[in-house]
């Protein structure tokens, strides 16, 4: 059956920040960040995103995929060329619907990046019956509420660090002053958010990095409540301190959290199908943290074979424990390893991932069972001012053209507006794709 595959990572559901407060570069990036699902793409299927992708990406993706691009329908919102956030705005508008309406049939399936409630609304209004009830319901933000996960995580024995869920900025102060003392340091998360945007770091080491934070305070040993607010005050906005919140925003609660420093960051990726069928897995590896998530490593390099599977193993429980509370789709569950060697979970996130696009581009270049006869590397800030020479230069230096041993495959161009392309390395083992990742940015550099 086609499928209608949706670039709305900008859900109201996906962040608690507005919209209004992503700076230029950062609207960019989501709108690059929207056309990921392109390699989903199959002949006869089409694809919503928040900006058209440029004619050299299209005819490279094209190309790449063995695809017919006269049976792909490729459409946006009404807006700028630049981008348009996809949201229940515009996402439900009256043109859209009718291009839509349109192109799609019956026995079409929806592929968002989340199924939230406007996706639910949407389907509706196209005439898809694809368990829309669930997710009207707001079915998938309890499995991509980090305060939730912590409740049900807790409840049905997973492993998580050591905190509490908050409502207020003062409540958040006194937990991280009573945290603080276990490791040193404490993160305090959003409740909805991605790719660590909005976290705050507060450690009493000023050599601790922030893996996973955008903002980081070192503190002294023992903290006053008050320095802790004021801190809060400039860097964390999100929870006031306040009981009762202004009309028309929900209420927005905080994750606090021990932090265990210089821990390795793990991710898992799932498929939840219809009952009988069971969850699986699809990859897993490492998450290449700088100090927010900027790639993968595929599978783990040199993770023990006990964390492995422990990692593994509570993965899948989680899923399973979700897809019997209705929940049908992709799972992302985000672990560290700890420096003793624990296995803690941090989130989970029931929705197409940052790494959904990359297993799909590696499964059809490289095959089935890439993971276990490659290594896959990914980045998402490869610097390129023109797509075309730098796809130019791949195809033409047989170290990384992408039909031996060795190759890049360009998954994200982002170049006429935050000059930068997100990229795919692969190599017979993680010294190879190493190798291959440095003779890329390298030839980047003379671009």
């Amino acid at each position: 059956m086609p499928q209608l595959v949706l670039g709305n990572v900008t859900s109201e559901y996906m962040f608690a920040s507005p919209l209004a407060g992503f700076s230029r570069k950062e609207a960019h990036k989501q709108h690059a960040i929207s056309t990921r699902t392109a390699w989903l793409l199959e002949d006869g299927d089409a694809m919503l995103a928040h900006r058209r992708l440029t004619p050299d990406f299209r005819d490279y993706l094209v190309s790449s995929l063995g695809l017919d691009p006269a049976a792909l329908t490729f459409l946006t919102p009404d807006g700028p060329d630049e981008g348009t956030f996809l949201d229940a705005r515009t996402a439900l508008a009256g043109p859209l619907l009718e291009r839509l309406r349109g192109t799609v049939g019956p026995d079409w399936t929806l592929t968002p990046y989340l199924y939230d409630r406007t996706v639910a609304v949407l389907a509706d209004r196209l005439g898809l019956n694809l368990a829309a009830a669930f997710f009207a319901q707001g079915g998938s933000d309890f499995f991509n509420s980090k305060s939730f996960f912590r409740a049900w995580a807790t409840g049905t024995g997973v492993p998580v660090a050591r905190g509490e869920v908050c409502r207020s900025r003062g409540a958040t102060a006194r937990a991280v002053r009573e945290l603080l003392p276990h490791t040193g340091s404490v993160i305090v998360k959003q409740d909805f958010s991605a790719s660590g945007y909005g976290n705050v770091l507060f450690t009493t080491d000023a050599g601790v990095p922030s893996i996973g934070a955008s903002a980081r305070h070192v503190m002294d040993p023992d903290p006053s409540p008050w320095e802790i607010e004021v801190a809060l005050a400039t860097s964390f906005p999100v929870v006031e301190g306040v009981r009762d919140f202004p009309a028309g925003l929900r209420p927005s609660e905080a994750v606090v959290e021990v932090y265990h420093p210089h821990s390795r960051t793990l991710y898992s990726e799932l498929f939840l199908p219809d009952p009988p069928g069971e969850p699986f897995l699809l990859d897993h590896g490492d998450m290449r943290m700088e100090p927010v998530w900027n790639g993968f490593a595929i599978p783990p390099v040199a993770l023990s074979a006990a964390a492995e599977q422990r990692m593994l193993d509570v993965s899948l429980a989680m899923a399973r424990t979700i897809q019997q509370l209705g929940y049908r789709g992709y799972l992302n569950c985000d672990s560290i390893v700890t420096p003793t060697g624990e296995v803690l979970f941090s989130e989970v996130n029931a929705r197409v991932g940052g790494c959904t696009h990359v297993h799909a581009a590696a499964r059809r270049l490289l095959g089935r069972d890439y993971q276990r006869s490659h290594t896959v590397l990914t980045r998402n800030d490869l610097p390129v001012q023109d797509f075309a020479k730098l796809i130019w230069t791949v195809d033409h230096d047989p170290r990384l053209s992408p039909d031996g041993d060795s190759g890049v495959v360009i998954l994200v161009d982002d170049s006429p507006y935050n000059q930068t392309a997100e990229y795919l390395v692969y190599g017979r083992g993680p010294e190879a794709a190493e190798e291959t990742e440095h003779l890329l940015r390298q030839a980047a550099t003379t671009l």
